[in-house]
């Protein structure tokens, strides 16, 4: 394999080891920022993307980098920076972004050196839809004709790109009926989408895509161009370089899919709904796995829509999952609900708001999708074709009604806004005869999002979920069969399915808004009565 010149100097110094199990507090979406002036927005954002190239990881922190979501990926830095570009105060600061978002190709270099950087021009290999620019530093197998009518030979990590990113192509775009990636004029050499190999590995990156796009400040459809590892060696043993390659392809280039539909669409939405790609495409890697240390399914209190530095989405795509497989007909999947979601996000329509327009078209609500992903999280192996690979949510407390202890007494919690939480309670055998578990649920009004379901664990390894029916303000009661003969156990579930917000208040959630319904006490009773 040829040796490349790396195309910057791409370096990843948010990446941050995580300490194994992360405790949020229970407003984990916190209170508004304090508004600044856009400059001051614009800094911050300059100077998240120049830590992305600055500094070196070590090769601990590449392997778990990306299962711990240990650094914000920079696809949204990114793009974050072309929007806010022309905010910034100085020349100084403005010419520094320039270098950050040019193409690896060109001359600029983040570091600040307007010198040329490389002996040799790009070499190029193209596709029907894609191509692939590299810097090469020696001279191997094959050869091809450049652009600029040299002779240059084609690296084999360079056609293998290709191959790769034609194939995803093919999947996301003509098969499954995505927009493709804007034309992005002559930048690049034409109009096809462009994919720049360069040294990422070693600083902990796999991949991003940027936007160059000259109205990105102003446009929410954007062009963009990819950077990809130039070899994918450089990330432990969890999978082969090749399927580093694959499940990045497929994230990162429906990145540039997505950037034609919204560029500035909401954070869990991008990042969840790519992570869910990389599934969709290279089923069998089962890469995003990984992710699910930081989900609904590991902290399903935590909002889900919910991320920080330290708290990265791409754990949400299993609720793209959820939809794909709940929508389907009969044992069928329906992937087709995420693209719908995306063509009604298009324009100012946020990620929310579009999964209800959508699933409303469908005869469906909100409310009914997150409360039933609420008892598929909580029970995966039952529900999620996969999910026998996947952690089930964490329960909150666990009960046990006997003759002597007959009831939970009041269990009050406060919730934010796209949460749950599970309590089991279990019969005792001293519950001889005929017994029932009478659930009475006190919550915030039905209108600001509160649901409440039990489901029936029975002896024959059976589920049965019941909602619990809520009047106008929240309050709601009805009697399950308790028999320790039939019931082994039954989980009362309740969640706050709110997707009310207050927008643009520069948060990372939903319309980058902040909830109008966190915090909320939520209680319930459980007891065990003669029927």
């Amino acid at each position: 394999m040829p040796a490349f010149l790396p195309a910057r100097l791409l370096t990843a110094g948010l990446v941050v080891a995580l300490a194994a199990g992360i405790s949020l507090p229970a407003n984990a979406a916190g209170p508004a920022p304090q508004p600044s002036s856009r400059a001051a927005k614009a800094q911050e954002t300059l100077a998240e993307a120049t830590s992305l190239f600055t500094g070196t990881t070590s090769a601990t922190l590449r392997r778990t980098a990306r299962r711990t979501g240990s650094a914000r990926d920079a696809t949204m830095v990114l793009r974050d920076l072309a929007r806010r570009a022309d905010d910034l105060p100085t020349q100084a600061q403005r010419r520094t972004a320039g270098r950050i978002l040019a193409r690896p190709t060109t001359r600029y270099d983040p570091t600040g050196d307007d010198e040329p950087k490389y002996t040799t021009a790009a070499g190029t290999t193209c596709g029907p839809h894609v191509c692939v620019h590299w810097v090469e530093d020696s001279s191997p197998d094959s050869v091809q004709t450049g652009n600029d009518g040299t002779v240059r030979t084609v690296p084999a990590q360079a056609s293998l790109t290709l191959t790769t990113m034609e194939k995803v192509y093919t999947a996301e775009v003509t098969n499954r009926g995505y927009r493709a990636p804007l034309p992005d004029g002559v930048k690049g050499g034409d109009e096809k989408i462009d994919v720049y190999l360069a040294e990422l590995g070693a600083h902990g990156l796999y991949g991003y895509c940027a936007s160059d796009d000259p109205a990105a400040d102003s446009t929410r459809q954007v062009f963009a161009y990819c950077v990809l590892d130039n070899d994918y060696d450089d990330f432990g043993e969890m999978h082969t370089p090749l399927e580093n390659l694959q499940v990045t392809a497929a994230h990162e280039f429906f990145h540039a899919v997505q950037f034609a539909y919204d560029a500035t669409e909401d954070a869990w939405f991008m990042e969840g709904t790519a992570a869910w790609m990389e599934d969709e495409v290279y089923d069998a890697v089962d890469d995003n796995l990984q992710y699910l240390a930081q989900s609904p399914l590991s902290s399903p209190t935590v909002p889900m829509d919910y991320s920080d530095q330290k708290y990265l989405p791409y754990g949400s795509w299993v609720f793209w999952r959820f939809l794909s497989e709940w929508q389907g007909a009969g044992a069928a999947d329906d992937p087709s609900v995420v693209r719908k979601i995306w063509e009604a996000a298009r324009g100012t329509t946020y990620s929310t708001s579009a999964v209800t327009k959508v699933l409303t078209a469908r005869g469906d609500t909100f409310t009914d999708a997150f409360t039933r992903f609420g008892t598929w999280s909580r029970n995966p192996s039952a529900y999620f074709s996969e999910g026998a690979s996947y952690p089930a949510a964490p329960r909150s407390n666990a009960f046990t009604l006997s003759t002597s202890t007959r009831s939970t007494g009041p269990r009050a919690r406060r919730y934010d806004h796209l949460t749950h939480r599970f309590y089991r309670v279990t019969p005792d055998a001293t519950l001889t005869g005929s017994w029932g578990l009478d659930v009475v649920v006190n919550m915030a009004r039905r209108s600001r999002g509160s649901v409440a379901r039990v489901v029936l664990h029975k002896q024959d390894g059976t589920l049965a979920a019941y909602s619990v029916p809520l009047n106008f303000y929240g309050n709601g009661s009805r009697t399950f069969d308790f028999r320790p003969a039939v019931v082994k156990y039954a989980e009362v579930e309740l969640g706050n399915a709110s997707t009310r917000f207050d927008c643009y208040r520069g948060t990372t959630q939903s319309c980058r808004g902040v909830s109008l319904d966190d915090a909320l006490v939520e209680s319930f009773t459980a007891s065990a009565v003669r029927t």
